[in-house]
């Protein structure tokens, strides 16, 4: 029995640079391109566990069905989807901070890191101003 590795890793990667592009160009939201792989990473994984139990119930009970084979190839190709779907999975979350693309300017109204920093080390909680007078700008609100 041989498993399809490389035209299955092909497909996918070209499939994820193909909606990688998509969201990076701007014709589709973060969020979509996400959400998609996070939907084949949760199909693959019910997939895959499903028939691994399957298997393993049959290997466990002593029972030898002619399935079993075709169960085994189907496990092991869907667990090699998934393998690269859990590899796009930390690389979404990896990229850049959400709503934020590298290159963009940040909104000068909203607190630059360095300032949440400082105010950890200096005790004072982020959402909390020290002067009233500013209290809704954090917010964005004026």
């Amino acid at each position: 029995m041989t498993y399809d590795l490389i035209s299955i890793s092909i497909t996918l990667i070209v499939a994820y640079l193909g909606s990688y592009i998509l969201y990076r160009k701007d014709y589709i939201k973060k969020s979509t391109h996400i959400r998609l792989w996070n939907i084949l990473i949760l199909i693959t994984f019910l997939i895959s566990a499903g028939a691994g139990l399957v298997l393993l119930g049959l290997a466990e009970s002593g029972v030898a069905l002619p399935i079993s084979q075709e169960l085994l190839y189907w496990h092991v190709q869907i667990s090699i989807a998934m393998f690269w779907i859990a590899i796009f999975h930390i690389h979404s979350y990896w990229m850049s901070s959400p709503g934020k693309k590298s290159g963009e300017s940040q909104d000068p109204h909203k607190k630059s890191p360095g300032k949440f920093k400082s105010s950890l080390k200096s005790g004072i909680s982020p959402g909390k101003s020290t002067d009233n007078s500013n209290e809704k700008e954090g917010r964005g609100l004026k």
